[in-house]
């Protein structure tokens, strides 16, 4: 199973052609896209529907608050959660037999605090976890030059509670960047945070900065190669 993460920039706006055209590439099998809107919903939505993503959730917004999109290929039930208040357009929980993902758009600053202590508590509660999006933070000195990141002591709180940074665990001393400041300054902020049960079954973690590099968003490309649970079992 391939799971693909990108941040649209407030929603596409004019870029958004140039976003499905982007997408249409991709072959995954779920893409969860963050800073999505809702006043492009039904160009973005019906484009991915005929490239196979049959299966949309996302969460009801005013057309200019950022939120999340999930698209996939395979079937999932969807959970949203009105008890994050002003921040409950950045979760979105989908859940099958194989896997509980969440799609996460992280506030900045201190604000993003909240989803974090939300999301250790569903850790505690669900099984199978896929934590991914863009987290808006990362650890210091590892995935900034400095330390200015918020919050980062909640990624170190996700693996005590036994998840891993895919990414980190397959390039432990590399530096790479999801995004860059106005400065040049390079910060890793989009990630995949999932259950150590998984961590045999990943076949690859990257990201794609093409699309970046062409500004056809500000954020990197991310994606998650897993192997199917179905297919480890001997079932097609």
């Amino acid at each position: 199973m391939k799971i693909t993460t990108w941040n649209l920039r407030h929603g596409g706006g004019k870029r958004i052609n140039a976003i499905i055209s982007a997408l249409q590439k991709e072959t995954s099998d779920v893409l969860v896209l963050t800073e999505y809107r809702s006043n492009n919903s039904e160009l973005l939505k019906k484009a991915l529907k005929t490239c196979g993503y049959r299966y949309q959730y996302s969460i009801c917004t005013e057309p200019k608050v950022n939120s999340v999109l999930v698209t996939s290929k395979i079937e999932f039930s969807s959970e949203t959660f009105d008890e994050l208040k002003e921040h409950k357009s950045r979760v979105i929980k989908l859940q099958n037999s194989d896997y509980t993902i969440f799609g996460c758009y992280f506030p900045l600053k201190k604000q993003k605090k909240k989803i974090f202590e939300f999301l250790l508590k569903q850790i505690d509660k669900n099984e199978n976890i896929i934590i991914t999006g863009d987290y808006n933070t990362g650890k210091h000195y590892l995935d900034e030059k400095g330390a200015t990141f918020y919050n980062s002591q909640y990624l170190d709180e996700f693996e005590k509670k036994g998840l891993f940074d895919v990414w980190r665990i397959l390039n432990p001393k590399r530096k790479e960047f999801s995004w860059y400041s106005t400065a040049g300054n390079g910060f890793r902020l989009d990630h995949f945070f999932i259950d150590k049960k998984f961590k045999n079954d990943v076949i690859n973690c990257y990201y794609k900065h093409i699309y970046r590099e062409e500004k056809i968003s500000d954020h990197s490309l991310m994606s998650l190669e897993l192997k199917s649970y179905k297919t480890k079992n001997g079932i097609t």
